[in-house]
This record gives C-alpha cells, sequence and structure tokens, in this order.
C-alpha cells in the first residue's frame, strides 16, 4: 500500500513539473473534464486514491499527513458527484481562463506537495 501511496506521490510530482514547464497544457487538461462522464470517473478515481490512502496511511512516515490528503481525495470525489453541471463549467471556465504565471505556480506548489506526498510515505 506504501507503494501506491509513493507512486501517486510521483504522479503529483510529474502533473506539477509538466504545468510548471508548459503551463498551457494545464488548459487542454482542464477542457478534457468538461464532460459528466469524465467527471464520474474522476470521482470515482478520488474516492480510490482516498481510500488507498487512508488506508496506508498507518504504515506511512508520517500517517497524518497521508491521511489529510486521503480525506482530501474522498471530499474531493463526493463534491465531484454532487456538483451540477453548471457549476462545474463556471469552475472549469475560471481556471482555463488563468493567467500562464499563475499555471506555473499551482505547478510549482503541485511539485512540493508531491514530493511531501512521497516523503511522507
Amino acid at each position: 500500500m506504501v507503494m501506491l501511496v509513493r507512486f501517486l506521490g510521483v504522479v503529483i510530482v510529474i502533473m506539477g513539473v509538466i504545468f510548471g514547464i508548459k503551463p498551457e497544457l494545464f488548459q487542454r487538461y482542464v477542457k478534457f473534464w468538461n464532460s459528466r462522464k469524465r467527471i464520474v470517473a474522476g470521482g470515482v478515481i478520488s474516492l480510490l486514491f482516498g481510500i488507498i490512502l487512508l488506508l496506508a496511511a498507518s504504515k506511512c512516515r508520517v500517517p497524518v499527513v497521508i491521511a489529510i490528503f486521503g480525506a482530501w481525495a474522498i471530499i474531493k470525489g463526493v463534491i465531484l458527484f454532487v456538483i451540477n453541471q453548471k457549476k462545474l463549467n463556471a469552475y472549469l471556465e475560471w481556471w482555463s481562463k488563468k493567467p500562464l504565471s499563475v499555471i506555473r505556480i499551482l505547478g510549482i506548489i503541485s511539485l512540493a506537495l508531491g514530493i511531501l506526498v512521497i516523503w511522507c510515505a
């Protein structure tokens, strides 16, 4: 289970690096999620990651951090199931209009959070 947590951390690091170097890809990433089926799939993935993180937390170096990420993922998954499409589209549109400098900062934050997950695992 700890290996899955580390893998998730690596994925977060990779996404952070990609969005930091090529922030225009973030806009394509946001557009990818602009369909109800993909949002539901994202909700399922978030719930699964959240469950994995919560189950693995007790075996990790810093369990509380991994548990917080797990709870965060579960909350995100539930929100993705219950949010209506109009609000979701407005939220995605809001993100897609962010300046590239903001996306670069988001990439750096993602990179740092991914490293934190890897280290805490």
